[in-house]
C-alpha cells in the first residue's frame, strides 16, 4: 500500500496525463472543484473516503496505479483503450 501522499502525487500526475481540467475531474468523481484543489496541495482536510472516490474516477478514465516494486517507486499508466471496462 502506498503512502497517502504518494496517493495525492500519482492522482496529480494522472489528472494530467488524462487532461482533464480540475473540473472535469470533480464532476466525474462528484465532489467540487475546490476538493481537488485541496487533494492536489496535499490532501490536507480531505477525507479518505472523498479521495477513494476521486482514485476511482480516475480509473475508470483508463488510469492504473502500480505499486511499489523493488525496483521502482509507485508509478501510474494508462490501460489500452480495448481493456477499458
Amino acid at each position: 500500500m502506498e503512502s497517502f501522499s504518494d496517493t495525492i502525487r500519482m492522482m496529480r500526475v494522472a489528472r494530467a496525463l488524462l487532461e482533464l481540467s480540475q473540473e472535469d475531474l470533480a464532476e466525474r468523481a462528484g465532489v467540487g472543484r475546490q476538493t481537488i484543489v485541496r487533494i492536489e496541495a496535499g490532501g490536507k482536510g480531505v477525507a479518505f473516503d472523498v479521495v477513494d472516490r476521486v482514485r476511482t474516477a480516475l480509473e475508470k478514465a483508463g488510469v492504473v496505479f502500480l505499486p511499489s516494486t523493488a525496483d521502482h517507486g509507485p508509478a501510474i499508466a494508462m490501460r489500452k483503450p480495448d481493456a477499458r471496462k
